[in-house]
């Protein structure tokens, strides 16, 4: 009984933990930066972001006019989402370096080149 309890307060625990990082996500965020192996990315950073909503589902914006638009979750420091109005997409996962009230450091590879897109909250 003991162990039972154990393991059921580590499970409660890292649920717990789990909503925490992915209610932190909930809102819209801006690209201040994005750097492709350690160099500034020479593009307008101000038509990339993100917006989280409650229920799981997001938005993302980028560079020539691209959207995607579908659900998301978290799952230790990884955010998962997958886009549900573009054809053949398959789930895409990228790391959370660093997630706040207000800025949020999220790191992926993109044709074998590690990117880091730093963004902040603007609601």
């Amino acid at each position: 009984m003991k162990y039972a309890m154990i393991i059921l307060s580590s499970l409660l625990f890292l649920f717990a933990c789990k909503n925490v990082e992915k209610q932190k996500l909930v809102g819209k965020w801006q690209a201040t930066s994005i750097l492709e192996d350690g160099m500034p990315m020479p593009i307008p950073v101000n038509v990339v972001g993100f917006e989280f909503f409650p229920n799981g589902y997001y938005n993302f914006r980028s560079t020539l006019e691209y959207k995607e638009a579908g659900t998301f979750d978290v799952s230790g420091s990884f955010l998962h989402t997958l886009d549900t109005i573009n054809e053949a997409s398959t789930q895409k996962a990228v790391q959370i370096m660093q997630v706040s009230e207000d800025s949020l450091l999220l790191k992926m590879n993109a044709d074998g080149k590690e990117q880091l897109i730093k963004l902040f909250k603007i609601k």
